[in-house]
C-alpha cells in the first residue's frame, strides 16, 4: 500500500510539472525532416526477398507442427491462469497479459474451459491443430 501511494504521488508530481506549454516545435527542424525523409514501398521491399522461396510451403507443414496436444494440457494445467498455454499454442504475443490481467482468464474459468476443450480435442482427434493459431480471447469460440 505504501508503494503505491508513494507511486501515485510520484505520477501527480510528475505530471503537474510537465505541462505542454513549456515545449517548443521548432518547425523548421520538423520540415527539414520531412524533406530529408526517404520513401519506401512495400514493392521495394518485396525486390529484395529472394526469388528462390518456395510457391507454398510443404503438405506435412501445419500450423500444430511441433505443438503436442500433451505439453499444452500441461501448461493449461499448471500455468492456464498466466495464458502460458496459448502462447504455446502461437496466438497473440500479448494473449499472457490478458489472461493475467484478468484474475487468471475471468478468475481461473477460461483457463479451465480451455484445459476440457484441449482434452477433448486430444481424446478425440489426437490433435489441437484447430486451436493453434487461435487470436480471440477465447480459444473454443
Amino acid at each position: 500500500m505504501k508503494r503505491l501511494l508513494i507511486a501515485m504521488v510520484a505520477l501527480f508530481a510528475i505530471t503537474t510539472v510537465a505541462s505542454a506549454a513549456s515545449y517548443k516545435l521548432d518547425e523548421a527542424s520538423v520540415d527539414n525532416a520531412i524533406e530529408s525523409a526517404v520513401e519506401v514501398s512495400t514493392v521495394d521491399l518485396l525486390a529484395e526477398i529472394p526469388a528462390q522461396l518456395p510457391a507454398a510451403l510443404p503438405a506435412s507443414a501445419s500450423i500444430s507442427a511441433g505443438k503436442s496436444p500433451v505439453g499444452a494440457i500441461l501448461l493449461t494445467f499448471f500455468l492456464g491462469g498466466f495464458g502460458i498455454h496459448r502462447h504455446y499454442m502461437g496466438t497473440r504475443p500479448w494473449m499472457w497479459a490478458i489472461y493475467t490481467f484478468t484474475f487468471g482468464g475471468i478468475f481461473g474459468i477460461v483457463p479451465f474451459v480451455d484445459l476440457i476443450v484441449e482434452i477433448v480435442a486430444t481424446v478425440e482427434d489426437d490433435s489441437i491443430a484447430r486451436y493453434c493459431g487461435n487470436t480471440s480471447f477465447f480459444m473454443w469460440g
